[in-house]
């Protein structure tokens, strides 16, 4: 029996991953967005700072994955990972895509837990392989 398609963004039990992207440019929100629909995520919700994204993620509570880009307006990316950090007991899997490219802040925002750290140009293969790999993480605990 041939084996069915099942597009990346959609779950083992059939449900499809969610995600919330806060991206400020409107051109590489839509295109990442139509890269994840076209694998079968869900996209929750796009903001365009990191004020709009805290608002998403406190609507929608349960996400399996935020896409963010550090440079963002009113709260960048860094900052409103440290508010998501603090606002939940577990940390939401957090994967940054951003032209952020000091080794310092890729280094910390790893190691306090963001699942991937991916710098722009955005690449239809290789964003698809590096979000497969952020959703199948468990997520890290913290004390």
């Amino acid at each position: 029996m041939a084996q069915v398609y099942q597009p990346q963004g959609i779950s083992p039990n059939g449900r499809p991953y969610t995600v919330l992207v806060a991206e400020p440019s409107k051109f590489q929100a839509k295109q990442l967005q139509q890269i994840l629909e076209s694998e079968g995520y869900k996209i929750l919700a796009v903001a365009e700072d990191g004020k709009q994204l805290m608002n998403h993620y406190k609507e929608f509570k349960q996400v399996d994955l935020i896409i963010m880009e550090v440079c963002m307006p009113v709260i960048d990316g860094y900052a409103a990972f440290w508010d998501l950090r603090d606002a939940s007991p577990i940390l939401p899997k957090i994967f940054f895509i951003s032209e952020e490219n000091s080794p310092g802040v890729v280094k910390s925002l790893l190691d306090n837990g963001a699942v991937d750290y991916y710098v722009k140009p955005i690449k239809r293969e290789k964003i698809l392989e590096k979000i497969k790999m952020a959703i199948e993480k468990v997520n890290p605990t913290f004390k």
